[in-house]
């Protein structure tokens, strides 16, 4: 079995990799040279945002504001999981779907505000949490064939076509934000890489759902 290091690739798609997907500390020689110089502020890592990336190992790994983390989705419906995790992948790649997604999150109020005739004043008459707005980007890549990675992109329509939601499971940031359920909404920014024929960079909105209880 041959271990094949995708920090390139990770790196032409969203310009940082966090440690533990590399067998280097950091990042290849290309990149690591940039971290010994000012060339890092230049290509957006910057120094403090690359002394993060190198305290930082294990399966959450927060960069520019954002969690690579290791995340399974299962099909609330039946039962399948999409997986995606072990960021130094192999050529046998079976059960995932991919390496460890970029995650970011988002959450708003809602909120009901009165206007006061006469004042500058409003009142609040009632407020409550939104769903939380997910974020998951990552690559798809073929590391059996190095082509196109046309069975994981089938993979990736069939999980975004499923019309019911996705339990969250083995993803610890999801669980400190209390989202044990999500449903995907949207997906875009479908692309090949540049250089790379057997990787396609993807992204998905998500968003956290809670069961609906109703008393008699």
């Amino acid at each position: 079995m041959i271990d094949i290091d995708i920090t390139d690739r990770m790196f032409a798609a969203f310009g940082y990799v966090p440690s533990g997907y590399p067998k280097q500390d950091v990042m290849r020689a290309g990149i690591a040279a940039a971290y010994a110089s000012d060339a890092a502020i230049s290509i957006g890592l910057g120094r403090a945002n690359i002394a993060l990336i190198k305290s930082k190992i294990g399966a959450n790994v927060f960069v520019n504001g954002c969690s690579f983390a290791d995340l399974t989705l299962r099909n609330s419906e039946n039962g399948k999981c999409y997986e995606f995790a072990n960021g130094l992948l192999s050529e046998v790649t079976t059960g995932i779907l991919a390496p460890p997604p970029m995650l970011k999150f988002e959450r708003t109020k809602n909120i009901v505000k009165t206007a006061i005739d006469g004042s500058d004043s409003e009142v609040i008459e009632s407020f409550g949490c939104k769903a939380w707005q997910i974020t998951i980007e990552g690559i798809l890549v073929d590391m059996e064939n190095h082509q196109y990675p046309q069975r994981k992109m089938q993979e990736l329509r069939e999980m975004f076509e499923v019309n019911n939601a996705f339990e969250v499971l083995d993803c610890d940031i999801m669980a400190d934000l209390g989202i044990e359920n999500l449903y995907i909404e949207k997906v875009s920014d479908l692309q090949v890489l540049l250089d790379y024929q057997d990787t396609i960079k993807y992204k998905l909105t998500a968003y956290s759902m809670k069961p609906v209880e109703f008393f008699i």
